[in-house]
């Protein structure tokens, strides 16, 4: 495997680490709702959902943003006096990834990622600019995968089902 395409798969992982960091999340609060109110556990099948099937309302279907669901799951964390946090700073991260702009002048990088603001008075600003090096790739694959790992960790010391090993 080449270097770009080295850079293309870490980059891959970082994006599908910040999408599992996301369900890991919601099913997180999915799993503290269905326990406080005292529901019986419920089989999920999203496999067997077609389109324009209608589906109850609830953390994992619901449409708060990734930043919402963090501050929603932080919260539940202070109620049980953890310690750990999910880093708020990852909703950047992502926003980057998903409405941002990649650039480079060579085919092979050095790649930038860059994302704007919403236009004010016809201007915008940079919120986000980074030269995607492959030292800065390799840290996001960590940090994004150490997240998603403090999500996994506090489902199964709350006893949670669905983060059994």
């Amino acid at each position: 495997m080449n270097e770009q395409q080295k850079i293309q798969t870490h980059i891959g992982t970082i994006v599908t680490n910040l999408q599992s960091l996301e369900f890991a999340l919601r099913l997180l609060l999915y799993e503290l709702e269905r326990v406080e109110k005292q529901c019986p556990a419920s089989n999920l099948e999203f496999h067997q959902l077609r389109e324009n099937d209608w589906i109850e309302e609830n953390p994992l279907t619901n449409y708060d943003s990734l930043e919402i669901v963090i501050n929603k799951c932080n919260a539940e964390m202070d109620k049980r006096d953890e310690s750990e946090h999910i880093d708020k700073s990852l909703v950047n991260l992502r926003d980057a990834f998903a409405h941002g702009r990649v650039l480079s002048l060579q085919p092979m990088g050095p790649f930038r990622l860059l994302k704007f603001s919403r236009p004010n008075h016809g201007k915008v600003q940079v919120i986000f600019c980074v030269e995607m090096t492959p030292e800065w790739i390799k840290s996001q694959v960590r940090r994004t995968y150490e997240e998603v790992q403090k999500v996994v960790k506090l489902g199964r010391k709350l006893g949670l089902t669905c983060f059994s090993e």
